[in-house]
This record gives structure tokens, C-alpha cells and sequence, in this order.
């Protein structure tokens, strides 16, 4: 009887540690999911489907964690306070809190600095988080296959200067005609000039 107490509680210690480290990576990831326009479109899958992972796993951190552990955990348990890595972590832990509590005004200032540290990106939110991207639009123009190259030529030469007065145009390329490989998309209209 004692064993099973035991286990129940560890798997209860282990089980909400994990479903708060959990709980804190999901949150972690809203600022991801806030994201708008383009960057969201690009970063927001990745958001959710790692929130729904760590959804998943915080829901079997307190469903599943404490019957494997009431299954796989036999023997001796060692206890916390002996454990070498836990009295390191203790120990830093602890010294760190009183190095804090010793030096309050520094903490603080310090602490201030770093929460006005964070007051330049929340001025920036809602606003554009990637740099422009460079777009390449392709515009085909089908003519008649009974179009001589000189007229085609023509044809193409007039839309590049028309698509040029544009401001945000950069550069225009003409292109007379299709590939002659099997992966060109143009249409059968779109013959190879002779």
C-alpha cells in the first residue's frame, strides 16, 4: 500500500510539472499566432500545429503519466532531497533568491530595464515583421498561331513598355513562343517563332 501512495505521489509531482512547463511553452507561442498580413500567413501554421502538440501532450501528462508510472516505477524510490542533481539546483536556486533579496535595488532597476526594454516591439505590433519581398508575376499574352514573328515581336515589345510605365514594375521580360521541353506550361497557342 505504501508502494502505490508513493507513486501516486510522484506521478502527481511529475505530472504537474510537466503540464505547466507545458502550459507555458503553449503561451510562449501567441505572439506567433497575433502575427498579421504576410508573416502570418508564413508563421501561423507552425504556431498551431505546436499548440496543438503541446495541447495534446498536456492532456496526456495528466491522463496517461501517472498509470505509466504506477506501471514502470518499482523499486526504491530515492528521495528528492538526495538526489544530486536536484540539491545542485537547490542550492543555485537558492543562492540566486538571496543574492536577489541582498541586492534589492539592483534587482529591481534591473528587472525595470529589461520590462522597458520590451516597450520598442510592442510599438511595432501590427506592423510589418518581414522586409518587402521581391515578387515575380508571370504575364502571358496568347496570339493567334497565324501571327508572323515581326508582328509578334511588335505585340510583346508594346506590353513590356505599357507594363513598364507601372511605378512598381522593376523589370519586364518579353518571351515570344514555348519551350521545347515537356514542363513549359504555356499553351499550344503560344508557338516557337521561326
Amino acid at each position: 500500500m505504501e508502494h502505490w501512495q508513493a507513486i501516486g505521489e510522484s506521478s502527481r509531482e511529475v505530472g504537474t510539472g510537466l503540464f505547466f512547463s507545458l502550459l507555458v511553452i503553449t503561451v510562449s507561442f501567441l505572439p506567433i499566432i497575433t502575427m498579421e498580413a504576410q508573416e502570418g500567413r508564413l508563421f501561423s501554421p507552425l504556431a498551431f500545429t505546436k499548440t496543438y502538440a503541446m495541447a495534446a501532450a498536456a492532456i496526456l501528462t495528466i491522463t496517461l503519466v501517472p498509470v505509466m508510472v504506477g506501471y514502470f516505477v518499482r523499486g526504491k524510490i530515492i528521495p528528492e532531497q538526495l538526489n544530486p542533481i536536484n540539491r545542485f539546483f537547490t542550492l543555485y536556486s537558492r543562492a540566486s533568491f538571496e543574492l536577489a533579496m541582498r541586492w534589492r535595488a539592483v534587482t529591481v532597476i534591473l528587472t525595470a530595464l529589461l520590462m522597458a526594454s520590451m516597450l520598442y516591439p510592442l510599438s511595432k505590433i501590427g506592423s510589418e515583421f518581414m522586409p518587402p519581398l521581391m515578387k515575380a508575376i508571370f504575364y502571358t499574352c496568347r496570339l493567334p498561331s497565324r501571327h508572323i514573328h515581326h508582328e509578334s515581336q511588335g505585340s510583346v515589345t508594346a506590353d513590356d513598355k505599357m507594363l513598364k510605365t507601372f511605378p512598381e514594375v522593376h523589370h519586364v521580360f518579353g518571351k515570344i513562343g514555348r519551350a521545347e521541353t515537356a514542363t513549359d506550361a504555356a499553351p499550344l497557342m503560344m508557338v516557337k517563332p521561326p
